[in-house]
């Protein structure tokens, strides 16, 4: 399973695309805010230019490789990058780990879950079997939009979150696709 790197998929408001290097600046924007950063299980604390810069190579190194989709979230009517949707996979695609954030001033429109539902269909036709998603007990918008998006409790684990300088216990979710 391999997406290629000018992959643009749409929805009624929003393009995802593979991140790109002029996305750094955005990405530090969203990501560096602490109210971003404290519920991800990838995005340290404070977030500077050099792990925008990481982060986009690593993407697109990911993607190129099929350990991975990560696509930027734009508006379709005003390009920029407010979010990213990302699917970590695992062995040869079968099984997937979701996760999701949306920038600040983005939040609270829907459109984590139009991105994630989208970045889901994706996987599904490119032959993802089954999909996880964790959440920090108190992030109640992200189990929102796990549910949204079909995802079934499936217990709790540690995970890591940088943010927080340790693992923290998260909810887990599950979709069958």
């Amino acid at each position: 399973m391999t997406a290629p790197l000018d992959l643009r998929l749409h929805t009624a408001r929003l393009v995802l695309r593979a991140p790109a290097a002029a996305d750094a600046p955005d990405l530090v924007r969203g990501c560096g805010a602490w109210e971003v950063a404290r519920w991800t299980a990838n995005i340290p604390h404070p977030y500077a230019l050099a792990d925008a810069e990481r982060f986009v190579a690593a993407a697109r190194a990911a993607m190129a490789e099929a350990r991975a989709l990560s696509f930027a979230v734009e508006r379709a009517d005003d390009p920029g990058l407010i979010g990213v949707v990302g699917i970590g996979l695992d062995g040869p695609g079968e099984q997937g780990d979701i996760g999701w954030w949306i920038a600040v001033p983005f939040q609270g429109q829907g459109y984590a879950s139009e991105a994630a539902a989208c970045a889901v269909e994706f996987a599904r036709a490119m032959g993802v079997k089954r999909l996880t998603a964790g959440t920090h007990p108190d992030n109640l918008v992200s189990q929102s939009v796990a549910r949204k998006l079909g995802m079934r409790a499936a217990g709790r684990l540690m995970r890591a979150q940088p943010a927080r300088g340790s693992p923290c216990e998260t909810l887990e979710f599950a979709l069958t696709l």
